[in-house]
This record gives structure tokens, sequence and C-alpha cells, in this order.
């Protein structure tokens, strides 16, 4: 049976630890890896490239050949005004949000801040473990009970097509011991933990495992090394530790799920065969109130009523998620897919011939996900917001981001820096710059632009204007409807 397992690990591992027994676990682990797994497309862009990027308008085409241009006609312009793309500068509110306590107790377990962007709270202890030094219990993926041998046939969840089942009693043993509130981090909330925290392998108490310490919060927590059993096996204990996420890894055969692992050198997310049995590491959600005044909604999706002259009504929340302070999914310019989905970087849009794509389901992710009236922002559109709107630097909840409030009736929408994706694509990428800068789409391709750009709406730490960017880029979007 092929496994899938920790590539970078197995590679790397030998390299850099002295624990031999660690290396010869990895190494037969490594010898077990799926040819078909996920590869990185591309490395992240350079700083130079976002730098480039950012400084936008009508010259982010400048590389291009001049046979390129000359051998593609331009649309015509619709829009001359300059006064459009003028870099503006907004002023930072006096009153930010709080982040919340740094520490605190639910159902009788502790949780720490990370100081991280989505707020998750993280457990000091593992499932089954009463210090941080201890390992705890194994469990399969999505099961909420011990075994005397963990293999396929005994495993409830191996080749189904199963969701993510975080804070689902029934197959989340952090939620079914430790109660409602507590659940098993989903993909997202592990990657975000590795992205932004610092990792070190240490010894505690007797025990070794991985230190991941906030720079923001300063807070750390401990990962035992707690091993994994493989049938009655119970391999490397005080060496590596697996932890499971709650997110599938969808395939054709359906037998793996998202992890974090690590050992003597690194730690990374990885995907492993369900049946293992990994340790269970607990999150709390951040519970603040980060509702804001919305007029209606259309399809389950609040909007609001800004008064302005087109009548146009904007959503509270970006695409993909319906939370006020979230990031939400992200896109290349005329995709319906995800660009964390997609299978490769490539934009097929990049290069095509096309109009303004909004409302057509074809090409407009927020008409094709939200349906309805919903839909891409034309440039105009993101204009006229502008020019309707004083605008403020603010938080709500833990995001960063920008106050638009109509100077028409003081109705306001919060659009959080969520940062962007540009040009490249990585197996497990997080956006750059969240909380700093963001990138919001329009559904406008951008003109004399020989069909490789498209026009966006940018917030880069106290500026704002309108740009262009290349289509390929993972930008996020905020739906509109008429």
């Amino acid at each position: 049976m092929k496994k899938y397992v920790y590539i970078a690990l197995a590679v790397l591992l030998p390299v850099f630890t002295t624990d031999a027994s660690a290396q010869s676990f990895l190494k037969r682990i490594g010898n077990a890896v799926e040819r078909g797994v996920e590869k990185a497309v591309e490395k992240q862009v350079t700083k130079e490239v976002e730098k480039q990027v950012s400084k936008g308008f009508d010259k982010l085409d400048e590389n291009q050949s001049r046979e390129e241009k000359q051998s593609q006609p331009a649309p015509k312009s619709t829009n001359t005004s300059k006064e459009a793309y003028a870099v503006k500068y907004a002023p930072q509110a006096e009153a930010v949000i709080p982040y919340g306590p740094l520490t605190g107790e639910h159902n009788g377990h502790k949780w720490v801040d990370m100081g991280l962007p989505s707020g998750t709270r993280w457990a000091t202890c593992n499932v089954d473990a009463s210090t941080p030094e201890q390992p705890g219990k194994h469990y399969s993926w999505g099961e909420t009970v011990t075994k005397t041998s963990y293999a396929e046939s005994n495993t409830k969840n191996y080749r189904k097509d199963v969701d993510d089942f975080s804070g689902d009693k029934v197959s989340d043993v952090a939620t079914a011991k430790w109660g409602a509130g507590w659940k098993t981090p989903t993909y997202e909330q592990f990657s975000e933990l590795v992205h932004y925290c610092n990792w070190k392998y240490v010894q505690k108490n007797g025990r070794w495992g991985a230190e991941i310490t906030s720079p923001k919060t300063k807070n750390s927590i401990f990962l035992p090394a707690s091993g994994a059993k493989d049938g009655a096996k119970h391999n490397e204990p005080n060496a590596c530790g697996m932890y499971w996420t709650s997110t599938p890894y969808k395939s054709t055969v359906n037998n793996g799920a998202h992890d974090y692992h690590f050992g003597g050198a690194l730690g990374e997310m990885g995907i492993s065969e369900r049946y293992y049995g990994y340790s269970v590491r607990p999150v709390i959600d951040y519970d603040v109130n980060t509702q804001i005044p919305s007029s209606g909604e259309i399809n389950g999706h609040k909007w609001v009523d800004l008064g302005l002259p087109s009548g146009v009504k904007w959503a509270t929340c970006n695409l993909g998620t319906d939370d006020v302070d979230q990031d939400g999914d992200y896109y290349s310019w005329g995709e319906t897919i995800p660009y964390l989905d997609k299978s490769s970087g490539k934009n097929e849009m990049s290069g095509k011939q096309i109009g303004d794509i909004s409302g057509n389901a074809r090409y407009d992710a927020a008409r094709a996900l939200w349906g309805g009236t919903w839909r891409l922002p034309t440039e105009e559109e993101f204009i006229e917001l502008m020019s309707n709107c004083t605008v403020e630097l603010t938080s709500i909840g833990r995001r960063n981001g920008m106050k638009l409030t109509s100077k028409i009736n003081g109705n306001y929408i919060f659009l959080p820096s969520s940062g962007e994706f540009i040009g490249s694509y990585s197996v497990y990428p997080r956006a750059n710059d969240i909380n700093s800068v963001a990138s919001y789409w329009t559904s406008t391709p951008k003109r004399d632009s020989y069909y490789y750009d498209a026009y966006f709406f940018r917030i880069y730490e106290e500026r704002y204007y309108m740009s262009a960017g290349k289509r390929n880029s993972g930008y996020s979007i905020r739906p509109v409807s008429d």
C-alpha cells in the first residue's frame, strides 16, 4: 500500500539531526511516498517584484516586448480620468478594537493567544494530556476512540468522500472529549500557525518536541514528539511529532488527510494516510463581535446600502467567508476556482482578449459562487465607492483594514487587509503581507494591457488607489449587486 508522507523531512532530517532512529523512521516513510502527491509549481516571487506591482498604475506592462505590444490591438479606453489613479492616504483611526486577553481557559482546558490573524487560540496540551510535555493518545483521522491496531480495515473514514470535520462532536475527538468550542485545527489554522510563528526543536522534561513561539504576543506552545501508530507499532515516540488537522485531502481514492509533522530538522504541513494514529492539539476560535450594520440579504449574503448614485449594493464580507474580519478566498482574474484550489498557478485568462466580466458566471466568481445578482464590481464602481466615502485605517476583530463610510448616509463597509498572491504558487502557501496590504479585483480588463492585466483596488499600508495587476495573481473579491 502506497502511503502519503514526508518528502521534505525524509530528505532533510538525515542532514541535520543526530537522532538515528528518527532518521531511520523518516527514511522508511520516505520510501513509501505516493509519487502523485502535489508538487510546488514555483518559488515565491521576490520582494522586488512585489514592490514593482505596488507602484501600480499604467506601467505594469513596461517589460513586455515591443513586438508583443504591436501584435495585439489595445481595447478602447472607457475612462480617461487620471483622478481615479491618484495615490491617496488614509488616516489611522484613533480607536482600534482590542484583541482580548493573551491567555485563558475554556471547559477547564487552558489556551494561549498566538497573535494570529484569524485570532485562533491554541490549547497548551494535547488531547488526553494534562501537561504540555505529555503526548496524549493517538487517533485515526476523524475518529474519537483509540485502537489496539491502526489499519485501513478498521478506519471509518478510509476511502470515503468526507468533508472537514472540525467541531463535529461525532468525528472530532477534541470536541467530543473537551466539549463545544474546542476542535481539531483545520489545515488553514495549522498552516497559519506555522507561517506566522517561529519554530524550534527542543527538549522539555525529557521529551523532544516543537516549541512554537509567537513573535507578536511572545506566547509559546510545545508540541511533544509523540510518534505515530501504524498497525500495532508505535514508531519513534520521542523523536518525531505527527498531528492531525481536520481537513481531508481530496483525491480519487480519498485515503489521505492533511497533517503537521516534525523531526529534528524542521516542521511542515503534509499529507498522510487516514488510518495512522496521530496526536491532536485542540484549538478554539476567537469570539468577538465583528458584525456591522447591514441593509438586507441576497442568497444568504448581507449587503449595505451606501447611498451611492448608482444604487450599487456592497457586500459586508469578502467572497469565501461570512465573517467581516476574515479574508475569504483569493482568485485569479476571470476564474471561478479559488487560487489555492487550482492544480497550478497558470491563469487561463492571461493573454486573452475579453471585455468587462461583471455578471458573467463563466468568468465572474461572485456570480458563479454566490448566485443571484451578485457580481464583481467594475472599475467605475470602485472609483464611485472611493469618491463617495471617507476612508480610515482601523481594525475589526483580528484584522487590520479599511473602513469606508458613506458621505451620504453614514453606512459603512470594512475591507480587511487580506494580503495577496503575486504571480506564483506553492504547495503550502500563505498570502503575502496579511494585515498590511490588500488587493481587490474589479471586473474590468486593463486598457492597453495586451490582455495580461486587469484593474484592482489596492490598500498598501496607509495608501490606497486603483491600479492594475497581472491576471494570474491571487487577489480578494468584494461582491456587489444592483
